[in-house]
């Protein structure tokens, strides 16, 4: 019995030390107007949520605002993701997670988070490759924790 709990703390010792960068939450790309594009919820319980934003053009004699607005989001996606190595990895099922509501399929989108020696290694994120075509080379910040 002692052995088994010896094995129990070691085992969890190693897995707390093998994730030290606290890598879920919210990381978006803001465009230069201020207004969120993408938005991308990485959940404890390791599911993930992907908003793209589309904008319209606010003008006009009555409207005191000018500039673009964010709209609903133009496409979602939802699944399960992972970690290894600093890379996460997105997993959509097509018969659970793709519906009408969460269009996009992220299957086998990778990501990796951007210069994994620095103490700010979890504040970005760049889509490496992704079988939709857009979403590679984009870059999220992720949201301060205020």
């Amino acid at each position: 019995m002692k052995n088994l709990l010896l094995i129990v703390m070691a085992m969890s010792g190693l897995f707390s030390c093998s994730q030290s960068h606290d890598m879920t939450g919210e990381y978006e790309r803001i465009s230069k107007s201020g207004s969120v594009q993408y938005l991308l919820k990485l959940h404890p319980n390791g599911i993930f949520s992907f908003d793209s934003y589309g904008f319209r053009q606010i003008e006009g004699k009555n409207t005191q605002i000018k500039g673009n607005m964010p709209t609903e989001p133009s496409m979602s996606g939802r699944g399960k993701w992972r970690a290894e190595n600093d890379i996460v990895h997105f997993v959509t099922d097509r018969d659970v997670d793709v519906d009408h509501n969460y269009p996009l399929n992220l299957d086998n989108t990778k990501a990796r988070f951007k210069n994994p020696s620095d103490e700010k290694a979890m504040a970005e994120l760049e889509f490496l490759e992704s079988e939709v075509f857009w979403i590679s080379g984009i870059e999220l910040k992720k949201r301060s924790q205020e």
